[in-house]
């Protein structure tokens, strides 16, 4: 939970704690996130057994933790609600219990990555396909690059943004160029791959930035067009 916390760049001990319940019913799903968060009766191992946890890891409930730590400003709807939430759960996995993403969940080996992305570019990547999986993917690039610091310097710096924007568009340009600025490189071909909607101004306010030269979505880009010409 301290780790959580840092990532989030949130106080620790915690302004309020966190909880799991579990019952016989809830209102919805295995598990769900809130105050406390709720879960049926078949999570209590996965919450409680610790060899269980360090030999398989605990998927489920840190994704409820990483939805409590979900904030507006930095979440489109409904594109990435159930995908920056496992920022949480991958970082928990790796730095703590020592669990690659691969291991952690099936959906992140390397084969099932790569074939998201291929059906992503190959649909022309409509901003309306970008959710979940896919959306994360996007987040997963990104760290991969650059490493955890940069999402823990955004979070923080969200916390003293007193307006920002309230539609999709717009959060998500002012994301794109904050971590841009974090990390010092002109990220606007790298999201413009993924579908999202790259206002002009905020793409000429970035020109000044280097190229992110190692951008992982140059060879998908590069594949889509061939395939494309020579149709």
């Amino acid at each position: 939970m301290q780790a959580a916390a840092k990532l989030a760049s949130e106080p620790f001990p915690y302004r309020r704690p966190e909880r799991i319940v579990t019952d016989v019913q809830i209102s919805i799903g295995l598990m769900h996130a809130g105050y406390p968060i709720m879960g049926l009766l078949a999570v209590v191992p996965e919450v409680i057994d610790e060899k269980r946890i360090r030999r398989s890891g605990v998927w489920g409930p840190l994704h409820e933790v990483g939805h409590n730590f979900q904030r507006s400003p930095w979440v489109f709807y409904p594109h990435t609600v159930d995908a920056d939430c496992n920022l949480w759960t991958i970082y928990v996995h790796e730095g703590i219990l020592g669990i690659s993403r691969d291991r952690a969940h099936q959906a992140l080996r390397p084969e099932n990555r790569k074939q998201r992305i291929k059906m992503h570019m190959d649909k022309g990547a409509p901003l309306s396909n970008w959710e979940t999986w896919t959306a994360l993917e996007t987040y997963l690039q990104l760290q991969e690059a650059f490493g955890w610091d940069p999402f823990i310097q955004l979070f923080a710096d969200y916390q003293v943004i007193t307006k920002y924007p309230s539609d999709n568009a717009g959060k998500m340009n002012l994301w794109m160029k904050k971590f841009s600025e974090i990390v010092q490189k002109n990220l606007v071909p790298f999201f413009k791959a993924w579908g999202w909607p790259i206002q002009k101004e905020v793409a000429n306010s970035l020109a000044s930035l280097p190229e992110w030269e190692e951008n992982p979505m140059k060879e998908y880009v590069r594949d889509t067009s061939e395939h494309s010409s020579s149709k």
